[in-house]
């Protein structure tokens, strides 16, 4: 899932790892505040805020590290209470480099539960119920320990949900593409996430989690943004204009207008960092929608192969939505 079009892309930049661009988002400010308000302790809420950032650096600097290792691209990631985001989505994923975060996460909870005294303790703060009232201690490297093992238990429990951008939701979505098309698979992610977040979001309401509810209102409003931008078609006036652009750059012989015309055209452009962002960000813009439109059109050729021969009943959920989207975008097109 992608998160740099998102609500949630405001981010600050941390560096670069193997290549990779880390940048920290403010999610990550909004958890440690609303922990300060649920333990009203500044020692408590510091320890927790810096266990939660390394824990998540650790389950980062893992995917990374397995990433590069595997000969796999990923230009950035947006570290969140989590894990980390996509900040461009990849083509493809593994399986492997999914889980190896979480399980980091897993090793530290266990590490941690090993130092405690008794097994009660462990569930208490285990417990979604009683977890906050069992994490408060007179000693120091008691309560490190006792906020190691509940932030790791439930970034690697979290991560186990099978809905993007968890590493569940990563797993499933390779084992979909080993058995339909990317277009069924983008489909089935999508409606089982918002299925999976509304469940989540009733559950944490009626069982008093307020975790859980937080949790999967981000999963939804996630979702939901990503649904607008699946069944609404593209403007085609927008994509229309990207191919124009990419012609006229090709053949100069498409180009209007005299040098100087285009001399001060790019003055005006370069006159102005907001200018100069906002162009970065349409083309940036229009090159995705055109690699959809062009995946769309190569889907298309072998779902109409598959109506000739096998009718319309033969056509899956995912193939009847695609078939709508493409007659709605040529009804636009001709009004």
């Amino acid at each position: 899932m992608n998160a740099a079009d998102s609500l949630f892309s405001l981010a600050v930049p941390l560096g670069r790892f193997l290549g990779t661009r880390l940048r920290v988002s403010a999610l990550m400010l909004v958890v440690v505040l609303a922990v300060v308000w649920r333990v009203q302790t500044i020692t408590t809420s510091l320890m927790f805020a810096a266990v939660l950032f390394l824990s998540v650096y650790l389950h980062e600097i893992t995917h990374l590290w397995l990433t590069h290792r595997t000969k796999l691209r990923c230009p950035e990631r947006i570290l969140w209470p989590f894990g980390g985001m996509f900040g461009e989505a990849p083509k493809s994923t593994h399986s492997i480099v999914s889980l190896a975060g979480p399980g980091v996460n897993l090793v530290l909870a266990v590490a941690a539960a090993s130092q405690l005294e008794s097994r009660t303790e462990i569930l208490t703060l285990l417990n979604p119920a009683s977890c906050w009232q069992g994490l408060q201690s007179d000693s120091m490297m008691i309560l490190l320990l006792r906020i190691c093992l509940v932030v790791n238990a439930v970034i690697a429990a979290g991560n186990l949900i099978p809905v993007r951008p968890l590493a569940a939701g990563y797993v499933l979505q390779s084992l979909l593409l080993h058995r339909f098309s990317k277009i069924e698979s983008h489909d089935m992610l999508l409606r089982s996430g918002l299925v999976l977040s509304i469940f989540g979001l009733l559950a944490g309401f009626v069982f008093d989690l307020s975790g859980l509810a937080a949790l999967s209102a981000f999963l939804l409003l996630l979702h939901v943004q990503e649904a607008v931008q699946w069944f609404e078609p593209p403007e085609s006036g927008r994509a229309f204009n990207g191919y124009a652009y990419s012609d006229s750059y090709t053949d100069p012989g498409h180009a209007e207008g005299s040098p100087d015309e285009f001399s001060e055209e790019v003055d005006d452009i370069t006159g102005s960092v907001i200018d100069r962002w906002k162009n970065r960000r349409e083309s940036e813009r229009d090159l995705r929608e055109s690699d959809l439109e062009q995946r769309e059109h190569d889907e298309l050729d072998r779902v109409l192969g598959k109506l000739h021969i096998l009718g319309r009943d033969a056509l899956s959920i995912a193939e009847l939505n695609l078939l709508n989207r493409v007659s709605a975008r040529l009804r636009q097109k001709n009004h």
